[in-house]
This record gives structure tokens, sequence and C-alpha cells, in this order.
């Protein structure tokens, strides 16, 4: 939503309320739009483009605008002591990060700064933290002549904001009003479409069933042939089954004779059972030493896994001691290689003081016999 009142900027860069409402400006935003107004107000301007081109080309031990006011900021607070606005100011954390992010202050830093070394041709750290606390001053002095018209509009913001946060709500209600009663009428005419299938689905169910009731009564006239047709196999099986009863008592007659067979079978299976019983015992007890064999088979495997284990074991402890060795070694070979080196410096730095003395010494050599001359001439002038 946007609001139809605005507000304009005078020559002096600070916002004046054209109407009643006001638009809520957060303080990032305040800096960076009047950023351009706040650096033409300075007498010497420079261009953004100049400033990233020195930046560009600057050496690295060049100080930022950040690292020059941390530096002076206990000077500050020092020599403002007396000043409660300014104290007030320098004691909150949030301010300090307003100075220390301000991109305009940071810019006539920059370009103050780029016109002393262009000036003199020699960058100065104590310059930079010079020019870093006067900047510091001219924008605290310009933030704290600014704050009571800020706090006015800010009031004045904050009434509209509010009033604007209720409009907000209201329009959020009835927004969620409008979409509660389109998902009511979405999930109606979701039911109206289901009832509307299940009527169809009605229709051709009676349809289905009217041509299953033909089926049917096709179906009984069918059934009544067979069943004719079955009475008549019937009497066939009647008289099969009459037949069946006289082979089943010449099968029973039979069966007796089987039984007694069956009689002497089992008399003899049971002294089979017998001879079989005793080959189980004996089969029992080879199968009892049997197991004993397993048992220190098993104990000799379980021997030969441990020792097999330990010799991965002490196989893998000896590549380590190797590679810690080689390691060492190594190690032992690069710090000789070093105090090789520093020996070599050491000799270097020994004949390069036993010149410098030799050369010392023939200077004051030659300053002493210049000395005596300079008196025997002063004699003989006298």
């Amino acid at each position: 939503m946007e609001d139809n009142n605005s507000s304009s900027i005078d020559n002096t860069g600070l916002p004046q309320v054209t109407s009643t409402a006001v638009q809520v400006i957060p303080r990032d935003k305040f800096e960076r739009e009047y950023q351009p107004i706040m650096s033409k107000l300075s007498p010497r301007g420079m261009t953004s483009s100049a400033l990233t081109t020195y930046h560009a080309t600057s050496p690295i031990t060049h100080q930022s605008w950040e690292t020059a006011l941390t530096d002076i900021l206990s000077v500050l607070r020092i020599q403002y002591r007396n000043d409660d606005d300014v104290m007030l100011f320098l004691t909150d954390p949030d301010k300090i990060k307003q100075l220390q992010y301000s991109t305009a202050a940071k810019m006539e830093w920059n370009r103050r700064v780029i016109k002393e070394e262009m000036d003199s041709g020699i960058h100065s750290p104590p310059r930079s933290r010079r020019i870093a606390k006067e900047v510091a001053i001219d924008y605290i002095r310009r933030y704290l002549d600014g704050e009571e018209e800020r706090m006015d509009m800010l009031r004045k913001i904050q009434v509209l904001q509010a009033d604007k946060d209720d409009n907000l709500s209201m329009i959020l209600d009835m927004e969620r009003d409008v979409k509660r009663l389109k998902d009511e009428n979405a999930s109606q005419a979701a039911e109206n479409a289901k009832l509307r299938e299940e009527m169809s689905k009605i229709r051709s169910d009676g349809e289905i069933v009217r041509r299953d009731s033909v089926d049917v009564r096709n179906d009984s006239l069918k059934t009544r042939d067979e069943n004719e047709q079955v009475r008549s196999e019937n009497a066939k099986l009647r008289d099969e089954n009459k037949k069946l009863r006289v082979e089943n008592q010449d099968l029973r007659n039979e069966n007796g004779a089987l039984r007694t067979e069956n009689q002497k079978v089992r008399t003899d299976n049971i002294k089979l059972r017998d001879e079989a019983g005793d080959m189980r015992n004996e089969n029992m007890k080879v199968r009892g030493e049997n197991q004993a064999l397993r048992d220190e088979n098993q104990e000799l495997r379980c021997e030969n896994l441990k020792l097999r284990d330990n010799n991965s074991s002490l196989r893998s402890e000896n590549d380590r001691f190797r590679t810690t060795n080689e390691t060492l070694l190594s190690e032992n070979r690069k710090v000789v290689r070093e105090n090789l080196e520093l020996h070599a410096r050491e000799d270097e730095m020994k004949m390069l003081v036993n010149v410098q003395q030799s050369l010392l010494a023939g200077k004051v050599g030659d300053r002493g016999e210049d000395a005596p001359a300079d008196g025997q001439d002063d004699d003989e002038e006298d």
C-alpha cells in the first residue's frame, strides 16, 4: 500500500513534511538517500569514482575509516567529557555503529585524507586520525542539530504507522473472511459434483440390474434342463451303486485276510525296532565322541583366530612406527637444513659487521689525522 502524501527536501538537506501523512524512513535508508546532499554540503566535493580509483591504487599500509575512528574514540571521550550531548552520543554503541558505517562520513574522511596526501606526497597515520576526529565531531554536531526535528517527525510517523497497521489488520481480516467464503463455496461445489456423480452411478446401476434380471431368467431355464439331465444320471448312478456294494462285500472279505497277515508283519516289525534301538544307542555314543572332537577343534580355531588378531595388531603397530620414524626423519632433515641456513646467515652477518667495523675504524683514523694538521696551521698564522 502506498500513501498519497509525500515529503520534500529543502536546501539544508533536512526532510520537510508537505502534508499530514509522513512515510516511515529507516535510519539506514535515511543516510543512504541523503548521502549526496551531505556530500554536497562540503566545500570541496569529490566524486565516488575518484575515491574508488585512489582506493584501488593506494598501498596496503593506509588506514581505513573504521580503524582511525576506533583510535580516536577514547580521545574524543576525554576531550568532550564536559559536553553531555556529545558524551551521550559517544557512549551509545548503536550511534557509534551508525557513525562507523556512515557512508557520508567515510567519503568526507577519504576526500580529506586523499587531498592531504596528494598535497604532501606522504601518508601520515596521525594526520588521518586528526582528520577522522574532525569528521566525527562534524557528524555528531550535525546529528545533534537535526535530532529534535527528527524526533517530532518520528512521533508523527509513529502515529501514522499505528493507523496504517490498524487499517492493514482490518484489510487482512476482510481478506481472511473472503478466503473462508471462497473455500466454503469451493467445498459446496465439490460436494454437488460428487452428488451428481453418485446419481449417474445409481442410474447406470439400475440399467445393469435390469440386464442381470434378464440373464437370471435365462439361467433359470437352463438350470431346469440341467436338472432333468441330472435326474436321469442319478438313476444310472443308483444302478452302479448296487454293483459297487456287491464289490465292497468282496473287498471286506479280502480285508480280513490282509489283517491276519498284517498282524504277523507287526510282530516282525517289533523285533526290527528293538534291533534299531540297539543301533541308535551305539550311534549316540559315536556322536558324543564326535562332539568332543568338534569342541577341541573349535577351541583350537579360537586360539588360532586370537593369534591372527594379535599378529595383525602387531603388524599395524609396526606400520605406525615406520610412518612415525619416516616423519621424524623428514623433520630432522628439515631442522638440519634450517640450522645450516641459520649458520650461513650468521656467518654473513659476522662478515658484514667486520667490514663495517673496519670501515668505521678507517674513517676515525682519517679524522684524527686531519685534526692535528688544522692545529699546526693555526699556530703558523699566529
